[in-house]
């Protein structure tokens, strides 16, 4: 392995995994962090392909950070993901998150966006020389769905969004309304915004997943001014759990173009 890898956890059953680049205690100053939700299938193909794209010199070194669970237990992570990512309390379908008789409440969103940005990178970037001014955001599917509350209720968090396949479908499309409240009320978009779904997507269960992204690109395509620009890259040939490796590759690229 390349570079150094240490892992934190707290006593609610979250982890933080870190990943240090080469060289990292040798270099001067602070790095870039990208920052993945869903660390039990993110974490890995982000520092894979972070370092591969550093060595094309397409990307720069950075400290990878996987924020995901504790547990072991694949069907306890999907509960729990459903629970701390969603911004409002709805009913979870059955294909999300198995076991709904005890599966935990829906909603945590806010108080899991409170304890990411105001407790748990101000720990990592008191412990390690990462540069609180560069953080990229990663997320898929109900991830991504958290990506974009925060990007519209905390836009300053982050200055690079990746979301891929974002789950807008979640409490009746509520993330739209989420849009036209920041649109109108502020606080106004910055940094850059990649999109993506794969092209096998058009229908998960009933849920039209590329007609919802599309619709809301083309809400986010027409906010662009000089301080925010997105883009959307329908990957061919992709379906909803295919789709990580090449949209994290894509993102990336453009994300750090």
């Amino acid at each position: 392995m390349i570079g150094r890898r240490e892992e934190h956890h707290d006593d609610a059953g979250r982890a933080l995994h870190v990943s240090l680049p080469e060289g990292y205690d040798d270099r001067p100053g602070r790095f870039p962090v990208l920052v993945c939700l869903d660390a039990q299938w993110t974490f890995g193909t982000v520092c894979d392909s972070s370092l591969n794209l550093g060595l094309a010199r397409l990307l720069p070194r950075v400290v990878v950070v996987g924020v995901g669970w504790s547990t072991p237990v694949a069907r306890e992570v999907v509960r729990q993901r459903a629970a701390a990512y969603t911004p409002t309390e709805a009913t979870i379908p059955p294909f999300v998150a198995p076991d709904l008789a005890d599966a935990p409440p829906s909603g945590g969103g806010p108080a899991f966006r409170t304890w990411l940005l105001d407790e748990a990178l101000p720990f990592l970037e008191d412990r390690y020389r990462i540069d609180p001014d560069d953080r990229t955001f990663i997320g898929h599917s109900l991830s991504g769905l958290f990506g974009l509350y925060t990007l519209f209720t905390r836009p300053d968090a982050f200055g690079r969004w990746l979301l891929a396949s974002p789950s807008s479908w979640w409490d009746d499309r509520v993330i739209f309304g989420f849009e036209e409240r920041s649109r109108l009320e502020g606080p106004s978009l910055q940094g850059r915004v990649f999109l993506s779904v794969g092209s096998e997507e058009s229908m998960l269960r009933t849920i039209p997943m590329i007609e919802n992204t599309q619709r809301l690109h083309a809400r986010l395509a027409a906010r662009q001014d000089e301080q925010f620009e997105t883009t959307l890259a329908v990957l061919d040939g992709e379906l909803h759990h295919s789709t990580i490796p090449a949209a994290v590759s894509r993102g990336l690229r453009w994300l750090f173009r």
